[in-house]
């Protein structure tokens, strides 16, 4: 029987098993089970190189996760997720040696940070037009440069997700005006009456985490409601890249992201987007298509293979679209929360195909799937 592996970081608390995602993992197990597929999760950092064996954790008979010792799969699935840059670094030697391996293979190699990210994808004209202007933070100089470009900007982690940390900024009279989320991504108001008030409390906030900045755009339905658009796209058996589902998340009213971790909810994209953006639809549909079509491919060709990605895309008051992140590890639940089940499992059975493909030992890829439409 064929192994996938699953590489994750271990969560500090006693929870069993010790990681994130195990409901994705469960239903990847019974979907591999289907295929004669058997899936190991396994921390990097649990590998015996003498013995090429990893001690994680496998769906066993009685259909829950189990402490199991089975031989270093020789194709991999990165799910790691690293709290912040410290963590990264803990887990980085592991992972390198996995990844220099040369009996292993990784389904997608991981992107890095949101700076790195939009630096690689300035270099792809086509899709210039979309992505917002993305300095980093090094000191509150960045911030008023910025704030002098653009009259409110954004700060977001390099490398964080589910909308924690995230800020808008704005500057008048003097006073700094601050709005967003906390680490603990609970919302939060602060004004600022002067320069060094400011400056003693973004160093506060940032501390050593990395920080990017961009304009900020106004990304609300009419009434006033923060949304984005999730898209999937993965690989499918034919090594070809194909559009799983595309969901809407929207936030509570008085926040500035729309993340579901946030409280957010999320609708089927037609309808959302007939509601509030009648006369522009064509408009929308057409600047995502483009983007689709082309940041997959300019990614794999410029930074190495990928298995799936996560595009955020935000639309402003122009009916403009504006490539917000993308994402190398993906969550799947919004399809779930839209109650689009089939998405859901087309999403689970993908990877599944493509590594069952993969260990076919067919290495070719093909361009985006043109026929896949939002």
């Amino acid at each position: 029987m064929n192994t996938l592996g699953i590489t994750v970081c271990y969560l500090l608390n006693n929870k069993r098993p010790p990681f994130l995602e195990t409901k994705y993992f469960y239903q990847l197990s019974q979907e591999g089970k289907k295929k004669n597929l058997q899936i190991i999760i396994f921390s990097p950092m649990d590998v015996n190189w003498k013995t090429r064996t990893v001690l994680g954790w496998q769906v066993g008979s009685i259909q829950r996760f189990e402490k199991v010792i089975r031989p270093l799969p020789t194709l991999i699935y990165d799910r790691c997720y690293y709290r912040n840059r410290h963590h990264y670094l803990k887990y980085k030697p592991y992972v390198t040696r996995l990844l220099n391996d040369p009996q292993i293979r990784f389904l997608g190699r991981p992107l890095q940070g949101k700076y790195q990210t939009y630096q690689l994808l300035k270099q792809c004209t086509s899709i210039h037009s979309y992505l917002p202007e993305t300095v980093r933070y090094q000191s509150k100089n960045s911030i008023l440069q910025m704030l002098g470009k653009y009259k409110t900007i954004c700060m977001k982690p390099n490398g964080g997700s589910h909308g924690r940390g995230v800020i808008k900024l704005s500057h008048e009279n003097g006073h700094f005006f601050v709005h967003g989320r906390n680490h603990d991504n609970r919302n939060f108001h602060v004004h600022l009456i002067n320069e060094n008030q400011f400056e003693r409390w973004i160093q506060h906030f940032v501390k050593d985490t990395r920080y990017i900045i961009q304009p900020y755009l106004e990304l609300t339905t009419p009434q006033g409601y923060p949304f984005d658009i999730r898209i999937l796209i993965q690989k499918n058996e034919h090594f070809a890249w194909t559009l799983t589902g595309a969901a809407v998340r929207v936030g509570p009213s008085h926040t500035i992201t729309s993340n579901l971790h946030g409280g957010g909810k999320a609708y089927p994209l037609d309808p959302f987007l007939e509601k509030h953006f009648t006369a522009s639809v064509q408009k929308i549909k057409k600047g995502i298509q483009t983007i689709i079509s082309h940041v997959p491919s300019f990614i794999e060709q410029n930074h190495g293979p990928l298995v799936e990605l996560g595009l955020d895309i935000g639309i402003d008051r122009q009916a403009n679209p504006w490539l917000l992140e993308v994402n190398s590890k993906p969550g799947r639940s919004v399809f779930l929360q839209m109650g689009a089940q089939q998405v859901h499992h087309l999403a689970i059975q993908l990877p599944i195909l493509y590594s069952q493909a993969l260990l076919r030992g067919s290495r070719r890829c093909k361009p985006v799937n043109h026929h896949s439409h939002v």
